[in-house]
């Protein structure tokens, strides 16, 4: 019947709205999803991917060495020249008592002869002296070079570990630092890479979801033209009818094109509201042929692509 035309009509403009309040809601949740996903974008853009040890500084830097300046004990040595004194005292009291022991025995050329003999005594005593205080100083000379020979090891092997530990320092902090900024560079190539997956995925999803639902508007649009077509099928409102074959109770079925594209585009099977029993027409208000058909063996549809 007609009713089932203008139903065909009434539910394509309803399946148009449907799909019109379905792309609403589609946009909606896609904007708090979009939402959603900047304030992530935002966060994951803003995590800190920067070198950790580019301001590293070298603990070994400035080392001094704990040898510098050890003072050499050995330097201030002194000779013990109070023996050779006593000894000397000793020595002259001793030949003063001789010579005073034998001024009454012996005449003039005894004590003569006696104090020659005792001042070579005490030439050989004071050189005996000399030579122990000499001695004396040759092992303090000795001992203040030895103690500055191991001064100065000390001081090279000090400064020698300043320097290698100083370098091994420098030598760590610079690998670390090399470590430290490839980190960085995979960690930025990585955020990157992760944030164009993001907006190319954001970007795919709003497209399709667009697409599905311009798609669904269209369909159900064009579900309800298909109808509106169907109910109108006066010939005066068609042009480029062509005959193309006829149904099993004998219509012919023609193709042809509506004058006014609201009603569709593209080209149409169906029939001439003239040419079909009169049950299956109804007159509109404007005076045009309506054509109910649930009543005849015609299929009316678009065979644009057939």
């Amino acid at each position: 019947m007609i009713f089932g035309a203008i139903a065909g009509v009434v539910g394509g403009v309803v399946g148009a709205v449907g799909a019109g309040k379905r792309k609403r809601a589609a946009e909606k949740q896609q904007a708090a999803a979009q939402a959603d996903l900047n304030k992530m974008k935002s966060a994951y853009s803003n995590i800190d991917t920067s070198n950790p040890y580019a301001d590293m500084e070298n603990q070994f830097a400035g080392m001094t060495n704990q040898f510098a300046g050890l003072e050499n004990t050995m330097e201030d040595l002194t000779v013990n020249q109070q023996q050779a004194q006593f000894e000397a005292q000793q020595f002259g009291q001793s030949q003063a008592n001789i010579l005073d022991s034998m001024r009454g025995a012996a005449g003039g050329s005894g004590i003569a002869a006696t104090a020659q003999a005792l001042a070579r005594q005490g030439q050989l005593q004071a050189q005996q002296s000399s030579a122990s205080i000499g001695a004396q100083e040759s092992q303090n000379q000795m001992a203040a070079a030895r103690q500055a020979g191991a001064l100065q090891t000390q001081e090279a092997q000090g400064a020698a570990n300043v320097d290698l530990q100083t370098r091994q320092g420098a030598a760590s902090v610079d690998q670390m630092k090399g470590q430290g900024q490839l980190a960085s560079m995979q960690a930025q190539m990585q955020q990157q890479g992760t944030l164009m997956g993001m907006a190319q995925a954001d970007k795919t999803a709003a497209a399709q979801a667009a697409s599905q639902a311009q798609s669904d508007k269209m369909g159900a649009i064009s579900s309800g033209i298909s109808a509106i077509g169907g109910l109108f099928s006066d010939r005066k409102l068609k042009k480029n009818i062509k005959l193309i074959g006829s149904s099993p109770s004998g219509l012919r079925i023609y193709a042809f094109e509506y004058i006014d594209k609201v009603f569709g585009k593209g080209i149409f099977q169906g029939v001439m509201s003239d040419e079909i029993p009169s049950n299956a027409v109804v007159k509109h208000p404007a005076g045009y042929d309506m054509v109910d058909y649930s009543k005849i063996d015609v299929e009316f549809k678009n065979i644009d692509n057939e």
